[in-house]
């Protein structure tokens, strides 16, 4: 049962994305050179194996079709006739352009002999024009085959966002919870400018899934930068990953191997990590890797999110905000769309009865696809139901008969929202910063539960506050807006964490009009039923609608 590959036409939407994406990423008036540069360039296709170039026209289109549609934009067209080389195999295309790779200098009269030699075709078949005339075709050429394609990055982005980093850190073996130990990896994004930590957690593997699940927590929280500066480690240059951030307009940018300086910020990030927290944590003996995690969320609150940074002279929070009142925009993305990204695909049979199985489950099927073989798209958190679609064609949901597992196995051991514990993060504060009562009341105030305030998770990025058009009759405190989200998402008891989440939703606006609540809490109900099993989400759709409910109203006063 492995994972569906990537389909052509999102493989051709992601190859166009990439060569678009530097032009994404240009400042005002300077699209045009830019579009003029790329079309200089020669770009490696991957699906088809080849180096190709386009014309300054083609790339417009290209930006054009992204700007107004998106990833879906990129997408290639059907058309009737597939161009190519009428009567050349493709498996001898393939032989030539690897030919001509693998040794730049390899002339075309070579290759041809090559070819001959190793009986991939007959002599006579196959002529030297034609040879050269691919080569050119793809950009095969001698000068683009040796260009020094390296990306150096020396000096930070101007704005957040701009430019995250990405790595993973092998840290200390901990209990396993089975009787032995396992090795525990920090996975962390770190934006370029504020030096900021978008979101990092450690887990027990270094797999894709923990990736994604980083990935979408941070942007969850601080919305989606415009490139992600990795290594080429294997979760890194998966194709999987390659489609997911292109369909989060994320441009990738791979580090020289061998070369940290590029990497140089989160490098210096996980030396202050091995530095202050670890050892730290090792006099603690921890016994479960939530644990680990809840001591690395207390400590990054204290001593580096609030810390003076020696090279930009301000906090990474006190940066992040500044770039914001500087008018810097963020590009977020509402729930449902991230739901949408983040499923995962596999291939199913529908059987003779209409029944899909999947993971131990199974699920009833549409009766007009038995014997097909379907898509099938799902969140691996919640395989309570599955997205069916046949020949490109969304043919519903396929609801769960028989549920025995709730989680795909590539997820097992992946909290959604990580555990805040209040007595572990206390003790630690107490033993390692003394006036950690005092920093909780300047940074959150002194009327928020301090049992609240010790396990308060890392603040979502909030835009400026708005005050919203209340009268006192429809104006909402804190504790009663709680109490209203805890009624409409139907969980009466909230931990911790989940509270002090809703807390600083309410202190974003200071008050929240009774109506226009209710009518989003409303609407939220109709559009999904599983918001409560996610409460990161839910909250952030919530901070977002009423946003634009408040623009809105902003608008009409204006007017």
């Amino acid at each position: 049962m492995t994972e569906l590959p990537i389909k052509r036409e999102d493989a051709v939407a992601f190859f166009r994305f990439q060569i678009i994406s530097e032009m994404l990423d240009a400042a005002p008036g300077f699209v045009e050179a830019t579009a003029k540069k790329l079309s200089q360039q020669s770009f490696h296709d991957v699906l088809n194996k080849r180096m190709i170039s386009y014309t300054e026209r083609t790339i417009f289109r290209y930006y054009s079709a992204y700007k107004n549609q998106g990833f879906e934009g990129l997408k290639p067209k059907t058309r009737k006739d597939k161009g190519g080389h009428p009567g050349l195999d493709t498996t001898i295309l393939s032989d030539i352009l690897s030919l001509k790779k693998e040794l730049p200098s390899r002339s075309a009269a070579k290759i041809l002999i090559m070819l001959i030699l190793a009986k991939r075709i007959e002599e006579g078949s196959l002529n030297l024009r034609t040879i050269n005339r691919i080569l050119n075709q793809y950009g095969y050429t001698r000068e683009s085959l040796l260009k020094d394609n390296r990306v150096y990055i020396k000096h930070e982005k101007e704005q957040i966002c701009q430019m995250w980093q990405s790595d993973v850190m092998s840290s200390i073996y901990i209990p396993d919870g089975n009787g032995g130990k396992k090795l525990a990896y920090l996975i962390g994004m770190i934006d370029d400018h504020s030096r900021r930590d978008m979101h990092s957690e450690f887990y027990f593997d270094a797999t894709l899934p923990r990736l994604e699940d980083t990935l979408k927590k941070a942007v969850t929280k601080f919305s989606a930068p415009l490139t992600l500066y990795v290594d080429n480690g294997k979760i890194f240059i998966s194709e999987q990953f390659k489609l997911l951030c292109a369909r989060l307009g994320i441009r990738i940018k791979y580090a020289t191997p061998y070369n940290c300086e590029g990497k140089g910020k989160i490098e210096r990030y996980w030396e202050t990590v091995q530095k202050s927290f670890l050892p730290e944590v090792k006099l603690h003996h921890v016994k479960s890797l939530s644990e680990l995690n809840d001591l690395y969320f207390a400590w990054k609150k204290t001593e580096y999110d609030d810390k003076l940074h020696e090279s930009t002279g301000m906090t990474p929070r006190q940066r992040w905000h500044a770039s914001l009142a500087a008018g810097t925009k963020l590009r977020f993305f509402s729930p449902m769309e991230l739901e949408e990204i983040f499923l995962h695909a596999q291939e199913r049979t529908v059987n003779k009865y209409g029944v899909i199985s999947f993971e131990g489950n199974t699920y009833e099927a549409p009766g007009e696809l038995v014997g097909k073989t379907v898509i099938v798209r799902y969140n691996p958190f919640h395989i309570d139901y599955l997205h069916v679609y046949f020949k490109d064609k969304y043919f519903g949901v396929a609801k769960v008969i028989d549920l025995k597992t709730e989680r795909h196995k590539n997820v097992y051991g992946i909290p959604e929202e990580s555990g805040y514990d209040s007595d572990i993060s206390k003790m630690y504060f107490e033993n390692i910063k003394a006036n950690y009562q005092k920093y909780l009341e300047e940074q959150l105030g002194s009327n928020i539960d301090k049992k609240v305030c010790s396990t308060m998770p890392e603040d979502t990025n909030e835009p400026h506050p708005v005050k919203p058009p209340v009268t006192p009759e429809f104006s909402i405190g804190r504790n009663e807006f709680v109490d209203i989200v805890k009624a409409a998402i139907g969980m009466p008891e909230l931990s911790f964490q989940e509270k002090g989440k809703l807390h600083e939703l309410w202190d974003t606006f200071k008050e929240f009009n009774k109506d226009i609540l209710s009518a989003i809490l409303d609407d939220l109900s109709q559009k999904a039923t599983d918001f409560n099993k996610n409460f990161l989400f839910y909250i952030a759709q919530i901070r977002n609608t009423y946003l634009e409910k408040l623009s809105k109203f902003k608008e009409a006063a204006n007017d």
